[in-house]
């Protein structure tokens, strides 16, 4: 036997239906948001090193009915879930042994009325990094044949001849510190203190002068010339004169975290004859505080020479072969330092 099913009746259930998903509808857009958003105070640089510990204290957001908010933490690689509770309102965090980026995540949820209010949530995001000369963060740059060691303030450079100069193969990464640890005396990458012996130190031209140990000395405009035209510069090519080639010659096919450093750029041809140099930027100066440009595009060292009251320095841009000349303020502006001797 079989059922007839009415139209009427299938106008009713859809209609039921209706309504229902309606109803829905309209309780799922009663929940609301709760007030703020998540703020974390933590003294965590943009880069850091393995086995760092940090302090993670959340606030900032309240549920309007004034109900409790609680934190979660939720860490990279594991997935480890952290609740602050019990009093508790400081996550602490050490940082692992892996290389590359990642992010901390912080949700804020009501404890009380979770069907009232959606969760927030922030982030902090970091990057691990080691200045290991072997499986550091730097990769593909490596001690060539008549390099000779040095050890420079207990840290191991390598140096190759050029120019009629020995030149240092990395840049200078000599700090010195005040009382509290604060730098004073060149400056980390990104206030990065992890960042020190990756990149080297910035120097501002004044500290240049008195940067290189004893037995160096900071390159004059006439040793860069010299060093040029071992690299093929034009013969008759002198001081504060840009260079219509031998970048390439001067830079490294580096990586940083497995990253190539150097864009591939037609024209240019990367050979690392000389400074292995690798584009790490500079930085500008106000008022203390330390602002970072244009890591990935540009080497920029310092000379010993003024240029109408201005420090003189040396620089490469990725996109060409050109070694260019520039001038900047002696003591707002922070530059990679290489040593001679």
């Amino acid at each position: 036997m079989k059922m007839r099913i009415h139209g009427s009746t299938i106008l009713l259930t859809l209609m039921a239906l209706v309504l229902f998903a309606g109803s829905c509808k309209k309780e799922e857009e009663t929940k609301e948001y709760m007030n703020g958003s998540v703020s974390v105070s933590h003294k965590m640089p943009p880069y850091v090193k393995a086995g760092d510990k940090f302090q993670f204290t959340p606030g900032g957001v309240t549920a309007p009915d004034g109900t409790a908010v609680a934190y979660y933490f939720t860490a990279p690689i594991t997935g480890k879930k952290d609740t602050l509770k019990n009093g508790i309102n400081v996550y602490e965090y050490e940082v692992p042994d892996t290389l590359g980026t990642f992010t901390i995540s912080c949700i804020a949820y009501p404890v009380e009325s979770s069907d009232k209010y959606y969760v927030s949530s922030g982030t902090i995001n970091f990057v691990v990094v080691s200045d290991d000369p072997l499986k550091g963060s730097i990769t593909g740059i490596g001690r060539k044949v008549g390099d000779s060691r040095v050890t420079i303030d207990g840290r191991i450079y390598y140096a190759g001849a050029a120019g009629g100069k020995e030149w240092l193969r990395s840049n200078l990464s000599i700090v010195r510190l005040d009382a509290a640890g604060n730098e004073v005396f060149g400056h980390s990458f990104q206030n990065s203190p992890a960042m020190r012996h990756v990149f080297g130190a910035y120097y501002t031209w004044e500290e240049a002068q008195t940067a290189c140990p004893e037995g160096w000395h900071l390159p004059s405009e006439a040793e860069w010339v010299a060093l040029l035209k071992d690299m093929g510069a034009p013969s008759d090519l002198q001081p504060l004169q840009d260079s219509p080639c031998g970048a390439g010659k001067l830079m490294v096919k580096a990586l940083f975290n497995g990253v190539p450093m150097w864009d591939y750029y037609r024209g240019v041809t990367i050979k690392d004859a000389a400074l292995s140099a690798i584009p790490t930027g500079y930085a500008q100066i106000n008022e203390g505080q330390y602002s970072f440009y244009d890591f990935d595009n540009y080497s920029i060292f310092w000379t010993s020479d003024e240029f109408e009251g201005k420090g003189v320095y040396r620089y490469i841009f990725e996109q060409y072969d050109n070694v260019f000349v520039g001038h900047a303020d002696k003591s707002s502006f922070a530059a990679s330092v290489r040593c001679v001797r």
